[in-house]
């Protein structure tokens, strides 16, 4: 999702209007304007974001450039905990900070997974792994890129497990055939002649090749790289971090993957149980099925769909018509549209009982930026904040605040502060 950020200047305009939901308006500053009262939480000329309710809903933890801060949800006793660079996870107390690093040396790739206190005190390395330096290619072929063969990905929620992906060729490609309408399957090097068409200004043949994609486990515990399953037969691809997501209970593992079919490359959700290593699709859209979310209960997924912007390579999805959320059921059934926004993006955010999902919509290309409530059924929906670049949120944990992040680039550097909202009721 691309940055999204807001900026309040101003004095609170009160207004005695008799509506059907009555709110506390600010007002409009030349960024945004919250449809509730919101509270300036970290607005400083720091990069402030990634905001995180503690679990008694007392305290926001964030990232201020390179410092993990806390503070009051009303912005008071500020307090900077440690100085620390790169991505990393809460334990589920917010005591202890887990983190990731990757190191190249050698033809080797070392994975390392480390913990540290709150404060940056007792930092101790958990586990580390030592894999060959493989990479897997598709150059020439649909996608055209290569990756390494082995991605780390994401923390269990008990932090004790990170979840892989391995890609290995399977020795057959997918070639488009224009007589029958749809992509045939060959053993690699029996294909008949490739056909070609335009892409950015040079040839794609359409031949992909095929790859598949297995689920892998490293026990930090035991300190182990363990297969799990299958999970699916298609392209080198790229995830971001946030799209390979575990299920509340540590069971299941949610993920996009591109799959190859009749149909072509395209981008669907899978799940699998890191138990039994038993895999199911759930999508079967020809185009992307993306940033799948699972429901507090772990019932259900919510996912953005979205439209090919080319017939021979739909996992690329087009920016100009933008992406819709849907729900599905762990099982593949009861898919159900959430949000029909023509020319819009939106992107959702589960409230902690299930009950409501808030999310961002906004243009690709235009100005337009909003956050809304919505019913876990696509019901009653109510804007929150309107303006520009909304980037994410966080709900507090019981339901009645939402805390939001807004960002702007300023003389080359992105600058992101965190504001507080009611929900509306």
């Amino acid at each position: 999702m691309l940055p999204r950020k807001a900026l309040v200047i101003g004095i609170i305009l009160i207004i005695a209007v008799l509506v059907a939901s009555v709110c506390l308006l600010h007002v409009p500053s030349e960024r945004y304007t919250p449809m509730c009262k919101a509270i300036p939480l970290a607005t400083t000329s720091d990069d402030e974001k990634y905001p995180i309710w503690s679990p008694d809903g007392n305290k926001i933890f964030f990232k201020s450039d390179d410092c993990i801060c806390v503070c009051n949800p009303d912005g008071s006793q500020r307090e900077n905990l440690t100085e620390f660079k790169g991505s990393f996870v809460f334990s589920p107390d917010m005591k202890r900070v887990f983190y990731k690093k990757t190191i190249y040396n050698e033809g080797k790739v070392t994975y390392q997974a480390y913990v540290m206190d709150i404060d940056g005190k007792n930092q101790k390395k958990i586990a580390e792994l030592a894999l060959e330096e493989k990479y897997v290619n598709d150059e020439g072929y649909i996608g055209n890129t290569n990756a390494l063969m082995y991605t780390m990905y994401s923390w269990s929620p008990d932090r004790t497990k990170i979840f892989f992906t391995k890609l290995e060729e399977t020795g057959y490609t997918w070639v488009w055939r224009q007589e029958e309408g749809k992509w045939a399957r060959y053993k690699a090097g029996t294909e008949p002649s490739v056909p070609v068409e335009e892409f950015l200004g040079a040839e794609q043949r359409l031949i992909a090749k095929e790859h598949e994609e297995t689920a892998w486990i490293w026990d930090l515990q035991d300190n182990e790289l363990r297969f799990i399953g299958h999970l699916s037969n298609g392209i080198v691809h790229f995830l971001h971090r946030g799209e390979v997501v575990w299920g509340p209970d540590g069971k299941y593992v949610a993920l996009p993957g591109v799959e190859l079919s009749e149909d072509g490359a395209t981008e669907q959700i899978f799940v699998i149980n890191v138990e039994t290593g038993e895999s199911k699709r759930l999508t079967s859209f020809i185009g992307s099925n993306t940033w799948p979310i699972w429901s507090p209960d772990g019932k259900k997924i919510m996912y953005v769909r979205v439209p090919p912007k080319y017939w021979y390579m739909p996992f690329i999805f087009n920016d100009d018509e933008g992406g819709d959320i849907r729900v599905v059921d762990i099982d593949g059934s009861s898919e159900k549209q959430l949000t029909d926004i023509p020319m819009n993006w939106e992107d959702g955010y589960w409230s902690p009982d299930g009950s409501k999902i808030a999310y961002l919509s906004w243009e690709e290309w235009g100005e337009k930026n909003e956050v809304w409530v919505m019913n876990a059924d696509g019901s009653d929906k109510k804007l929150l904040v309107k303006g520009e670049r909304v980037e994410s949120l966080d709900w507090s944990p019981d339901g009645s605040k939402i805390a939001f992040v807004t960002g702007k680039v300023s003389e080359g550097k992105l600058d992101r502060d965190i504001y507080v909202v009611d929900v509306l009721k």
